[in-house]
């Protein structure tokens, strides 16, 4: 949390117009230190594990071979029975950093400092023994205890080294899967660091801070070169979870069209059967006849405009509501298929009153068509003469 805090506080300098000014040398210092952590921070959370972490500039090509150098860790001590327990491991529990590999034994110490004694992660120079105890005194192998976080690689091993450590043990703060490579700059530093996991640095903390003398060694084991990849995980994992929701989202979506071009399609048939059925019962009540040669016809209804030639006697003649003629043989295929008049465009089924699509034409027929005005004059003058012969008849009778 201190480390994000500083890290948002230096950005807001830069966005408001740069540093402000320091007064003192220590602000510098923790300003600085700050900015290191939270690059540091960063780092440990968005590089590979277990990597070669050295960054190239630009037009460089980013290493993708790591050398690797682990080691053994060692340690015995006299417990309070005076009896002598030795810690050994089949496998290696540390990872030496950039710099020397060297095989080195010594007494262990808990690093801390003169205010706290339970600060033990050595950022400053200005260090101490377990539980802030004088160091040792030149000459005496010894090896530091150290906690990772709170400043880099470099300046541990480099406070410690001033105080002629012949190792330094740096154990993670939190638990992981596999040890990565320390960055050290000074690489000609004659010290062995290494580094190791939660689990063993809590238990050499404690069996220390308890007064007990632990005597370690650090030996070189397994040592190699492997290929890194540079993809990393998280990427790699999220555009893997990206693709794939991509693809299911395609296929519903695929399945989704393909049903409903399926209904579309049927329910398309299933109305165009429907006009097919609709339209031949409308035909059955057009009107039909037979061609005469000594029809009285003008020059442009003697002869059928579908298939072009001449009525003849024994042709039966189609007689369309809107009066336009044609052979019934061809005209029915194409009512069929199309339900107008090839001429003026008569919608058959509109004029008959059938359904077409979700419409319904209430056209009346023309077995049915309403009599006209003259005509509806004419019955009802009848009708009144009819009723006075038949009244004077019945006078007449009296």
């Amino acid at each position: 949390m201190y480390c994000q805090e500083m890290l948002l506080l230096a950005c807001l300098l830069l966005l408001l117009g740069g540093q402000p000014p320091l007064t003192s040398t220590t602000t510098t210092t923790t300003l600085v230190a700050a900015m290191t952590i939270a690059n540091q921070d960063l780092e440990r959370y968005f590089r590979p594990a277990n990597a070669t972490h050295s960054y190239t500039s630009i037009g460089e090509e980013r290493l993708t071979m790591d050398f690797y150098n682990f080691a053994f860790l060692n340690w015995s001590y006299v417990d309070s029975q005076n009896i002598i327990r030795e810690i050994e491991f089949s496998e290696e529990k540390a990872r030496y950093g950039e710099g020397r590999v060297l095989n080195v034994t010594g007494r262990l110490i808990h690093i801390s400092t003169a205010d706290d004694i339970s600060d033990d992660f050595a950022c400053t120079p200005y260090i101490r023994g377990t539980l802030g105890m004088p160091l040792p005194e030149k000459g005496v192998s010894w090896i530091a205890l150290v906690r990772r976080g709170r400043c880099t690689f470099e300046d541990k091993v480099k406070h410690v080294h001033q105080y002629n450590a012949a190792g330094v043990i740096i154990y993670n703060d939190k638990q992981v899967m596999q040890l990565e490579k320390m960055q050290i700059k000074n690489k000609n530093r004659n010290i062995a660091a290494v580094i190791t996991y939660q689990a063993i640095g809590l238990e050499l903390a404690s069996t220390v801070d308890k007064g007990i003398n632990v005597t370690i060694s650090i030996i070189e084991g397994r040592r190699g070169v492997r290929s890194v990849s540079s993809l990393n995980r998280t990427s790699v994992l999220f555009v893997s979870i990206s693709f794939i929701v991509l693809m299911i989202i395609s296929l519903v979506w695929l399945i989704f069209y393909y049903i409903q071009r399926f209904r579309y399609m049927q329910a398309k048939d299933q109305q165009s059967r429907n006009l097919c059925s609709v339209t031949k019962k409308a035909i059955m009540k057009i009107p039909t006849k037979t061609g005469k040669m000594t029809d009285e016809k003008d020059m442009d209804s003697d002869c059928c405009a579908i298939c072009i030639e001449s009525y003849k006697p024994a042709d039966i003649i189609r007689i369309l509501p809107c009066k336009h003629e044609f052979h019934k043989n061809c005209i029915d295929p194409w009512l069929i298929e199309h339900r107008t008049c090839p001429m003026c465009k008569l919608d058959v089924l509109k004029f008959y009153g059938y359904v077409v699509g979700d419409q319904i034409y209430q056209t009346p027929s023309p077995q049915h068509n309403a009599p006209s005005a003259a005509a509806t004059t004419a019955a009802a003058a009848a009708a009144a003469a009819a009723t006075t012969t038949t009244a004077t008849a019945t006078g007449r009778v009296s």
